[in-house]
């Protein structure tokens, strides 16, 4: 029994990863597994990746990649976060990534953009709260710095993922 492995516990992945690697590093691996995938799906399109501060950006051109993008983004989500965990395992190392399809998240964050402004002015001429849809964390951060603009409007978030969501309040 003693040369069977024992699963190993989050808590202990955790202490194995190293140091962050340089984030240009994070970005050629990133590029490279997102590259293979795209591949392995049978899918044409260039992949471009590079560090903006500490996050790797790897950004993915091409025709017909909506569905890499899916409904709201949830199917990018998915290939972000498995990107990060191929790359993370790779590394040995926390790393930070963001993974885009087509210039969908800057249209994205435009469009949350201007709809957290125009919640947050409503609910100022209503005196009330509004409740968002749900939203996931970097989506949430763009509404909450959106309606920080808005003078007399504030925000918070509530609820449990996957459908924590926004209120914004103008009382």
């Amino acid at each position: 029994m003693d040369d069977v492995e024992q699963p190993t516990s989050p808590d202990a992945v955790e202490s194995d990863l190293g140091p962050p690697p340089a984030p240009e590093e994070v970005a050629g691996v990133a590029r490279d597994f997102v590259a293979g995938l795209l591949e392995s799906l049978g899918l044409a399109g260039d992949v471009g990746a590079r560090a903006e501060g500490e996050t790797a950006l790897v950004e993915v051109t091409g025709e017909d990649l909506g569905g890499l993008i899916g409904r709201r983004g949830q199917t990018l989500d998915s290939l972000q976060e498995l990107t990060r965990t191929a790359v993370q395992r790779r590394l040995r190392a926390r790393v930070r990534i963001l993974v885009d399809v087509e210039g969908y998240r800057a249209r994205r964050r435009a469009s949350l953009r201007d709809y957290a402004i125009s919640m947050a002015r409503r609910a100022i001429e209503r005196g009330s709260e509004i409740e968002l849809e749900p939203m996931n964390a970097y989506e949430r951060k763009i509404v909450h710095d959106a309606v920080a603009e808005v003078e007399g409007a504030t925000s918070f978030s509530e609820g449990e993922e996957p459908n924590r969501r926004v209120v914004v309040s103008g009382a």
